[in-house]
C-alpha cells in the first residue's frame, strides 16, 4: 500500500539494521518501517488479538456446536446399536419359544390335524381378535362362535393352556421388537434429519467466511491505523527538522552576530591601534622636541654660565684694581 509515494512495511526494519550508515539511508529514503514504530503500535497489535480472538471465537463455537450434532448423532448411533441388540434377543427369543412349542406339542403327541390343536388355532385366533378390538361375531362363523363356547364350558387342556402362555411370551417379545425396530427408525430419521439440515445450515462454512470477514475489517482497520500512525510520524519528523532548521539558522544568526561583533572589535581595535600610534608619533615628537628645548635650554644655560664666569673674573680683577 502507498501513500503519497511512502511505502508502508509490516515488520522490522532489517535492511536498515544491516547497514551501519542506516540513519543517512532512513534521512533520504521514502521508505517507511512499521517496526519503526513498536511503541506507538500498541492498539494495533491489541486490534490483531481481539480480531484474532473474535475469528477463533466464532471458529470455536461453531466447531462446538458442530462437535455437538457429532455427539448427537453418535449418540442416535449408539442407541439404534443398542435398540439392534433388542431386536435380536427378541427374534431368539421368539424362535426358543417357537422352538419350546414345537418341543411341547410332540411331548404331548399332538398332531395337526388332531381336535386338540384346531381348537388351540381357534383360541389364538381370539385372543388376536380381542387384541385388535375386532367384533367376534364378524370374525367367527356361527359354527367357530358355538365352537369357542363349548371349549370355555369345558375347559383348556393343559397342552393349549402351556401353549397359549407361550404365545403370549412371544407376542411379548414381538411387541419388543416391534419397540426397537420403532426406536430405530426414529433414531434413523434423526441422524437423517440432522445431516440434511447440517448440510443446508453449512455452519462451519459460514462460521469460517465470518472470521475471514472479521479479520479482512480487522486488516482494514489496522492499514488506516497504520497510515495515520505513518502519517502522524512523518508531521513528528517534518516539525522535528522543521525545528532543527529554525534552531540552525538562530545558531547561524547568532554565528553571523558573533562574527559582525568581532570584526566590530577588530575595527575598534585597529582604530584605536591607530590611534595610538598617531599619539606615541605626537610623543615622540614632543620627545624630541623636548629633547631640542632641553639642549637650547642647557646650551643657553652653559652660556649665561660662562658669560657669569667671565663677569665673576672680570669682578675680581676690578677689586684687585681697587684696592691698589
Amino acid at each position: 500500500m502507498r501513500v503519497h509515494n511512502n511505502t508502508i512495511f509490516m515488520g522490522d526494519n532489517t535492511l536498515n539494521d544491516r547497514h551501519n550508515g542506516g540513519a543517512e539511508e532512513k534521512k533520504n529514503s521514502n521508505s517507511i518501517f512499521a517496526g519503526d514504530f513498536n511503541k506507538k503500535f500498541d492498539p494495533i497489535t491489541k486490534k490483531k488479538q481481539d480480531a484474532r480472538k473474535q475469528a477463533m471465537k466464532i471458529v470455536s463455537d461453531a466447531w462446538a456446536g458442530d462437535q455437538k450434532i457429532d455427539e448427537g448423532i453418535e449418540k442416535s448411533r449408539s442407541k439404534v446399536r443398542e435398540y439392534q441388540n433388542q431386536m435380536y434377543e427378541a427374534e431368539r427369543g421368539m424362535k426358543e419359544i417357537d422352538d419350546a412349542r414345537m418341543a411341547l406339542k410332540d411331548a404331548y403327541g399332538i398332531t395337526d390335524e388332531s381336535e386338540e390343536q384346531q381348537d388351540l388355532l381357534l383360541l389364538e385366533r381370539k385372543k388376536n381378535a380381542q387384541k385388535w378390538g375386532a367384533d367376534i361375531q364378524s370374525v367367527f362363523t356361527p359354527e367357530e362362535q358355538e365352537r369357542l363356547a363349548q371349549i370355555e364350558a369345558n375347559g383348556l387342556t393343559e397342552y393349549q393352556e402351556r401353549s397359549l402362555d407361550m404365545k403370549d411370551e412371544k407376542e411379548r417379545l414381538a411387541q419388543k421388537r416391534q419397540n426397537a425396530e420403532d426406536a430405530i427408525y426414529a433414531e434413523l430419521v434423526s441422524i437423517s434429519s440432522t445431516q440434511i439440515n447440517r448440510l443446508k445450515s453449512h455452519t462451519m462454512v459460514d462460521a469460517q467466511n465470518m472470521a475471514e470477514d472479521v479479520m479482512e475489517a480487522a486488516s482494514k482497520e489496522i492499514m488506516g491505523m497504520l497510515v495515520d500512525e505513518a502519517k502522524d510520524h512523518i508531521d513528528e519528523e517534518l516539525e522535528e527538522k522543521k525545528e532543527a532548521a529554525e534552531e540552525k539558522a538562530k545558531e547561524e544568526e547568532e554565528e553571523e552576530e558573533k562574527i559582525e561583533k568581532a570584526k566590530e572589535e577588530k575595527e575598534s581595535k585597529k582604530e584605536f591601534a591607530e590611534k595610538s600610534a598617531e599619539h606615541a608619533e605626537d610623543v615622540t615628537k614632543a620627545l624630541t622636541q623636548m629633547d631640542h628645548t632641553m639642549d637650547e635650554v642647557q646650551r643657553e644655560v652653559k652660556k649665561l654660565m660662562e658669560e657669569m664666569k667671565l663677569l665673576d673674573e672680570d669682578l675680581k680683577g676690578a677689586a684687585v684694581d681697587t684696592t691698589t
